[in-house]
């Protein structure tokens, strides 16, 4: 309640401050009334706001700073998000974007960052991979050397969605080798994980199970359900290339033990599938239907 409270004071200031102020005052104060609304999820408002605000931008010309329109802009495309207008949100964040890398301004990253993960919630991974590989050039330049580590991890990530299984793992490696460096333990692990994805992917068994053992090494270490269920997972793709269906089997309902009582339904969709590929291998068609009867109906109630 006081921070409701207190929310609302400060609005009120701003909305009491704004008849009395003009040009580039008055557009700031529109942007932070606009960050207000947004906070209270009225995307219309915050809408609204942030175009009155670029307005007073555009009116002023030369006179205005690029960063300030840039932030207006943004404005814009936060408030498009928030009334999930996707693709529109993420268009105008070009706009802004263009201002702040003619201005070698420290927000670019940022920006391109939420641009590529807003084209990551579309599952538009070709231009997620674009921005992230920016992002990944301009750390890599200014030598920040933990966060272009994260972007190369991202790098793989995208590919992995593309299912370009070579690139997860060279760029995956590229980012362990950092992150090694660095001490950054848990992060290794999550990339020891989409290595042995690839591998399995790509059909070699082995080395799907020695890099699904080292993040299930970590993840036991550090009792991570999530990463043993993944790893367990990823081990049991590596079985199955290799027709060791048993332990594919057994590593499979130890990953469905874990997942089970969390909402990772992705998670529990993939291990389910993998249950029903070794169920028909071994031709026990009776659980194979079943395990397929009880995705469908998880997969018509998820959509």
């Amino acid at each position: 309640m006081i921070a409701i409270d207190n929310e609302e004071t400060e609005d009120q200031e701003l909305w009491k401050q704004l008849p009395n102020t003009e040009g580039e005052e008055r557009a700031e104060l529109l942007i932070q009334l606009a960050q207000q609304a947004l906070y209270r999820s009225s995307g219309n408002e915050a809408l609204a706001l942030a175009e009155q605000a670029h307005e007073i931008y555009q009116g002023l010309g030369a006179r205005a700073s690029s960063i300030a329109m840039a932030n207006a802009i943004t404005g814009i495309g936060y408030s498009l998000k928030e009334l999930n207008r996707v693709d529109e949100a993420t268009k105008a964040l070009d706009g802004a974007i263009d201002l702040l890398r003619e201005s070698k301004h420290p927000f670019l990253i940022d920006t391109l960052s939420t641009k590529a993960g807003w084209y990551g919630e579309q599952g538009k991974w070709d231009e997620a991979l674009a921005s992230y590989s920016e992002i990944a050039q301009i750390n890599e330049l200014d030598s920040n050397t933990k966060f272009y580590a994260r972007n190369l991890f991202s790098i793989a990530h995208c590919y992995h969605e593309l299912g370009n299984w070579s690139e997860v793992i060279t760029y995956a490696l590229k980012a362990r080798e950092i992150f090694k460096e660095q001490k950054m333990i848990f992060e290794i692990s999550w990339c020891d994980l989409n290595i042995a994805d690839a591998h399995a992917e790509l059909g070699d068994g082995e080395q799907a199970i020695f890099w699904g053992r080292k993040a299930n090494d970590i993840a036991t270490l550090r009792k991570d359900n999530e990463m043993i269920c993944k790893s367990n997972f990823v081990i049991a793709k590596g079985y199955k290339v290799l027709g060791k269906y048993q332990d594919a089997e057994n590593l499979l309902l130890a990953a469905q033990d874990l997942v089970a009582k969390s909402n990772d339904w992705p998670q529990i969709t993939k291990i389910e599938r993998e249950l029903i590929s070794i169920y028909r291998l071994t031709e026990r068609s009776t659980e194979a239907d079943e395990a397929e009867r009880r995705l469908s109906t998880l997969t018509e109630v998820a959509g």
